[in-house]
């Protein structure tokens, strides 16, 4: 049994439940090491196993040492009524599928079923020695990769163009893959927080907002930045100041024990004094790890509070319609005294010449 197995016990044993069923790939990859697409783990008061089916058993039994491996043929849950104590009630994740729900209260019966909520992603949200080396390795992948890029990005190269190279180059520094679809908005099109990819061609002058990540051993990074391709004009420069003002305004309020609301606000009200209030139109921030977004939530309705060992974004934008945006985006490492900003090799301001 391992440190998170024993806080999945914790957990369970604060709602009353011996036995718990693990769905959500992410959790299962957290508990056990397991990378695989097919996995689930149970929890019972006798044992904690890791559940796949054949395809598998060699890799299983190679990523989850100290796990007992069970390969299930045919129905799992055929397999998970064998082995739960008869009639012992079992919590299961409020994310399962509900087809997979329908199986087991069949199965089992509803009366013996338990939706638990964020049980496992509660033991997420700090990460450990090994999970800030890993997210640091894809960080500095998509870092790389980065870089790389600013020397193919000139006028004339298309939003679709550019997002491939980003991704090719992350590739050749180490990245399994991008961490989620490279965010590239050009021009106009840097207006939407999150632009869909297009055939649109770079024009001399645009703002280009790039959000982009990598993935490495399970893990992710997530960043933004706002190239100019020439030099900023007038309003370019004050938006652009504005919201690398904000995330100044943001990281000095970061501190352990300080509540993420209050730093989503001190970010929101320099983009307000501005002018631009309305056009901040999300989250300050979000938790990066095992997936892009997870907890902690930096915004004005969290209730989370910052620990040591949390990893998260710090990511103002203003967006105008019809004009462009800009959004600048910082990872941060929560310390026993402060902060880390583990992005901070990379300009905040980046103007490309021609």
């Amino acid at each position: 049994m391992n440190e998170r197995s024993e806080g999945l016990r914790a957990e369970l044993d604060k709602v009353g439940l011996e036995c718990m069923l693990v769905t959500r790939i992410e959790n299962v990859r957290y508990l056990t090491g397991f990378q695989g697409s097919n996995g689930a783990v149970l929890m019972t008061p006798d044992a904690a196993l890791l559940m796949t089916d054949g395809r598998y058993r060699e890799q299983a039994n190679r990523q989850a040492p100290g796990w007992d491996v069970l390969i299930y043929s045919g129905s799992m849950v055929e397999s998970i009524e064998k082995i739960l104590p008869y009639g012992a009630r079992c919590g299961f994740e409020v994310t399962c599928r509900y087809d997979s729900y329908r199986k087991l209260a069949k199965t089992l019966g509803e009366s013996r079923l338990e939706p638990l909520d964020g049980t496992v992603e509660k033991l997420r949200v700090v990460k450990d020695a090994g999970e800030v080396r890993s997210i640091k390795a894809a960080l500095g992948c998509a870092l790389k990769g980065f870089a790389a890029l600013l020397e193919k990005i000139s006028p004339g190269m298309s939003e679709r163009e550019l997002a491939a190279e980003l991704d090719y180059r992350m590739a050749l520094a180490g990245a399994d893959s991008p961490a989620f679809d490279t965010i590239v908005g050009s021009g106009p099109n840097s207006s939407q927080p999150h632009a869909p990819i297009s055939d649109r061609r770079l024009e001399p002058q645009d703002l280009v907002m790039i959000d982009f990540g990598a993935l490495k051993a399970g893990y992710r990074s997530d960043t933004t930045r706002t190239v100019c391709i020439r030099t900023f004009d007038k309003e370019q420069e004050k938006v652009h100041d504005t919201v690398a003002s904000a995330v100044e305004a943001a990281m000095e309020k970061i501190a352990p024990g300080i509540e993420a609301s209050a730093v989503d606000a001190a970010a929101r009200e320099v983009v307000a004094v501005a002018g631009y209030g309305e056009r901040f139109t999300h989250a300050l921030g979000h938790g990066v790890g095992l997936e892009t977004h997870e907890s902690p939530t930096i915004s004005s309705v969290s209730n989370d509070v910052l620990e040591p060992g949390m990893i998260f974004t710090i990511e103002p934008g203003i967006y105008i319609e019809g004009w462009g945006g800009v959004r600048i985006e910082e990872m941060v490492l929560i310390t026993s005294d402060g902060f880390e900003i583990l992005s901070e090799s990379l300009p905040r301001e980046i103007r490309l010449q021609p």
